[in-house]
C-alpha cells in the first residue's frame, strides 16, 4: 500500500461505512461506538473505573437494541464483569485479597441465611441474589479504587456530575417534543416508553425516577465537591430533577440539602444571600419574558403535587404496604426470616393488585423485609446508618440522605443507576478518609535519631 493510499485511503473507506451505518443502522453506529469506548476504557485500571460507571449510570435497562437475555442482567453482568477485570489488573500475591470493600458481601450472605429457613428453591434464591452479589463485587472494587487513588476518585465522581449538563439538555428537548428518541423504539414494553411517562424526562436511562436519582447524584456531588463552575451541573442536575417529575427524588434532594445545611459551619454567609437572591431575580426575570416556560414549570409541579394523597400511585402504595405488612406480622418466622426469595414476585404472580400499576411493593425496605425478613434488611441499614454516621465525606452523607429518602417509595435493586448512588457514596468515603491520612505530616522526629550507616 503507497503512502498516499495509507493516507487518504483508509480515513476514505472509514467515513464511508460510517455514512453507510449511519443512514442504515443508526442504532447498530451507536452500539459499535459505545464498545469502542468501553474496550478503550477497560486499558487501564483509571479508565476501567470510568467505564464501569458509565455501564451503571447511562445504561437504560428499559431498552432492548437486540440483547440475548433481559438488559438489566446484561447491564448488571456487564458491570461486574468490568469490576472483576480492574480487580485482576490491581490482584498482586503480596496485597491481601480481604478488605473494608468486601462488607458489601453481608447482605447476599445474610440472604443465603434467610432462605435457608424460608426455602423456595435455589433458582428463586439464585435471581433473588444475584443483584445483591453484582452490586456487592461492583462495591469491593470501586471502594478498592478510591483507596488507591482518592484524587482520581473525586475527579470520576465530578465528571459524571458534569455529563450531566449535555443529558439535561437532552430532557429539555424530551419535555419539548413529548418524545424519547431511541428509548421509544427500543423500549422492552409502553410502560417505559414517553406515552406512559406523562411528558415526564427520562434523560439517557429510560425511566423517570432513575433519571431523578441520576439528577439527585450529580446535584450531591456537584455542592459538596465543588470544583471549577460546579454551579453549572448543580442547576443542569436541578433541571433534569424538575422535568423527571420524580417526588421522591425531589424528597430525596430536600434531605440531602438538610444534611448539607447542617454541615455549613456558618449557615448564613453573604455569598449565600447574594446567591438566592440572584436566583429569586432569574425567576422573576423568566416570569416576565417567558412566561410560557415559567406556566410550563408551575403545570409540573401542580400535576405532581396536587392531591398527593388521592393520586393513584399514592393509593397504590397504601394497599401494597398494608398487604405486605400483614403478610409479614403472620408469625414470628415471617418477620425474622421472610416469606422466601422471590417471595414479592410470586405474590404479584398468584395474587396481584388490579390496579394496572407496577407489580411491586415500591418501598426497598418493605421488599426486602418481606423476602428476607430482618436478617437481609438490617445488614443493609447498617451499611446506609454507618456510612450516613461515619463518612467525613460530605458527598457521602449527602448520596446517602437522599438515597435512602428516595428507596422508601421505589425498589432500586434492579434499577443499576440507582444502585451506583450508593456505590459511589461508599467511593467517596473511602477516598476521603483515604486522602486525609495520606495528606497528614509525617513525625520525622524518630528518623531524625536513627544514624544513615553504621560507624567504625
Amino acid at each position: 500500500m503507497t503512502s498516499s493510499a495509507k493516507v487518504f485511503g483508509l480515513p476514505a473507506v472509514l467515513a464511508v461505512t460510517v455514512g453507510v451505518l449511519v443512514s442504515w443502522k443508526p442504532v447498530l453506529l451507536g452500539a459499535l461506538v459505545l464498545a469502542a469506548l468501553l474496550i478503550w476504557g477497560l486499558w487501564t485500571p483509571s479508565r476501567l473505573t470510568y467505564a464501569l460507571f458509565a455501564v451503571l449510570l447511562l445504561v437504560p435497562v428499559t431498552a432492548d437494541p437486540g440483547y440475548p437475555a433481559e438488559p438489566v442482567w446484561i447491564v448488571l453482568l456487564t458491570a461486574t464483569a468490568i469490576a472483576l477485570f480492574g480487580r485482576l489488573q490491581r490482584f498482586h500475591p503480596d496485597t491481601p485479597l480481604a478488605s473494608v470493600g468486601m462488607y458489601a458481601f453481608a447482605l447476599p450472605a445474610a440472604g443465603v441465611v434467610a432462605a435457608l429457613a424460608s426455602w423456595s428453591g435455589p433458582k428463586d434464591l439464585i435471581v433473588s441474589l444475584v443483584p445483591f452479589v453484582c452490586y456487592a463485587v461492583i462495591a469491593w472494587h470501586v471502594v478498592e479504587e478510591a483507596r488507591q487513588d482518592p484524587d482520581g476518585f473525586k475527579r470520576l465522581a465530578k465528571a459524571f456530575a458534569w455529563f450531566g449538563v449535555p443529558v439535561a439538555l437532552l430532557a429539555i428537548y424530551q419535555r419539548l417534543t413529548g418524545t424519547w428518541p431511541i428509548l421509544d423504539e427500543l423500549a422492552i414494553s409502553n410502560a417505559f416508553t414517553s406515552t406512559a411517562g406523562a411528558g415526564r424526562s427520562v434523560g439517557t436511562v429510560g425511566h423517570p425516577i432513575v433519571y431523578g436519582t441520576y439528577c439527585m447524584t450529580s446535584m450531591c456531588v456537584a455542592v459538596a465537591l465543588r470544583g471549577r463552575l460546579w454551579q453549572l451541573p448543580f442547576f443542569a442536575g436541578a433541571v433534569g430533577l424538575l422535568l423527571s417529575g420524580t417526588r421522591s427524588a425531589w424528597i430525596g434532594m430536600a434531605c440531602a440539602m438538610v444534611v448539607w445545611y447542617l454541615a455549613q459551619k456558618r449557615k448564613v454567609t453573604r455569598r449565600g444571600v447574594t446567591l438566592v437572591g440572584v436566583s429569586v431575580a432569574v425567576l422573576a426575570g423568566l416570569m416576565v419574558a417567558a412566561p410560557r416556560v415559567m406556566d410550563g414549570v408551575m403545570e409540573i409541579f401542580h400535576s405532581r403535587l396536587s392531591n398527593l394523597t388521592g393520586q393513584s400511585s399514592a393509593t397504590a402504595r397504601y394497599s401494597r404496604y398494608e398487604t405486605a405488612w400483614s403478610s409479614l406480622w403472620e408469625g414470628y418466622k415471617s418477620v425474622v426470616f421472610g416469606l422466601g426469595p422471590e417471595a414479592h414476585v410470586r405474590f404479584f404472580q398468584q395474587v396481584g393488585i388490579g390496579d394496572q400499576l407496577a407489580q411491586t411493593f415500591d418501598n426497598s425496605y418493605l421488599t426486602l423485609w418481606y423476602d428476607f425478613g430482618l436478617i437481609g434488611l438490617i445488614p443493609f441499614l447498617i451499611i446506609l446508618v454507618t456510612l450516613l454516621l461515619r463518612a467525613k465525606s460530605l458527598a457521602t452523607r449527602m448520596l446517602v440522605a437522599g438515597f435512602a429518602a428516595q428507596i422508601f417509595f421505589f425498589d432500586f435493586y434492579l434499577w443499576p443507576c440507582a444502585a451506583a448512588a450508593l456505590i459511589m457514596a461508599a467511593g467517596l468515603a473511602i477516598s476521603e478518609d483515604s486522602g486525609r491520612r495520606n495528606n497528614l505530616p509525617q513525625d520525622t522526629s524518630i528518623l531524625a535519631n536513627v544514624p544513615l550507616a553504621r560507624t567504625g
